[in-house]
């Protein structure tokens, strides 16, 4: 019986999903229909749940999302003539210092990668 609670709990935890580990600081790379996306993002991680800041041009962006598997999305809110714009990123993650994945932003998608320092 401790045999088979004890294979019960190995195969358990060996197929647990663990959250992709995106804490730490990300370059990240893209377009959207032709417009360039280059910033840096500092995130935290807590569990499955993303927080942190986008520096992008000369600002920074509260940033919020969440983690599953190796999937990651994330989102932050940016100022495009006078009207708000969320940008909204999913990528999955290729390493652990790579992710790649699309990015919406007021009905248009586009393409992203980035690289963690």
């Amino acid at each position: 019986m401790k045999r088979l609670l004890l294979s019960a709990v190995v195969l358990l935890a060996s197929t647990a999903a663990h959250a992709a580990d995106m804490a730490g600081t990300w370059d990240v790379d893209g377009a959207v229909y032709g417009n360039p996306v280059k910033y840096s993002c500092a995130f935290t991680q807590d569990g499955d749940a993303l927080t942190g800041t986008a520096h992008l041009g000369d600002k920074d962006y509260a940033v919020t999302g969440s983690t599953k598997d190796k999937a990651a999305t994330w989102q932050f809110e940016v100022e495009y003539n006078g009207a708000p714009l969320t940008i909204v990123f999913n990528g999955t993650l290729t390493s652990d210092t790579a992710i790649a994945g699309k990015i919406a932003v007021a009905g248009v998608e586009g393409e992203f990668t980035g690289t963690k320092k």
